[in-house]
């Protein structure tokens, strides 16, 4: 099964492809769609959709895992925008047929680190030791990962399937 993470921002989209066989999961590709602040909204929206169709398209992902939005923003506006984001990626998934999961950021931790509260740099040197990467600069990159892998491992759990 070939799974797409998404980690939604509307300054930094970070994505991660693997493919998942069992346990096992291997990286195919990770990066990001950065936008300018300076750019107007629907401007920014419209080079995040575009970034992740491209993705879609050369890859072919069975599967769409997108972080889901955190649960205490302390600014109304900020979760809206996110809202934003993760729209587009979503609807970009929906265009291409693929089904798309949502996980809290706090299960994906705890999946790859073993702590819903791991810090960034945790989980950027869990997922790079989880998929054999020599290194794993991006804490969105890492993060789009870790959504991955949550699906692969949630996916692939037989209390999944009991539901």
């Amino acid at each position: 099964m070939r799974i797409i993470g998404v980690d939604p921002g509307l300054v930094t989209t970070g994505y991660g492809v693997i493919d998942a066989n069992g346990r096992s999961h291997v990286a195919v590709e990770g990066g990001f769609s950065k936008t300018r602040a300076s750019d107007s909204l629907e401007f920014r929206l419209k080079a995040i959709y575009q970034d992740i169709r491209e993705v879609l398209e050369e890859h072919s992902p069975n599967h769409m895992a997108v972080e889901d939005l955190h649960s205490r923003y302390r600014n109304l506006k900020t979760a809206i925008i996110m809202g934003h984001a993760r729209g587009v990626v979503v609807l970009a998934a929906g265009e291409a047929g693929i089904p798309v999961f949502h996980y809290q950021p706090t299960q994906a931790k705890n999946l790859v680190t073993g702590s819903g509260r791991a810090d960034k740099l945790q989980v950027q040197r869990a997922v790079a030791t989880h998929l054999r990467l020599a290194d794993l600069d991006n804490e969105h990159v890492a993060d789009a990962f870790s959504i991955a892998i949550c699906h692969a491992m949630m996916s692939d759990s037989p209390l999944a399937n009991a539901v």
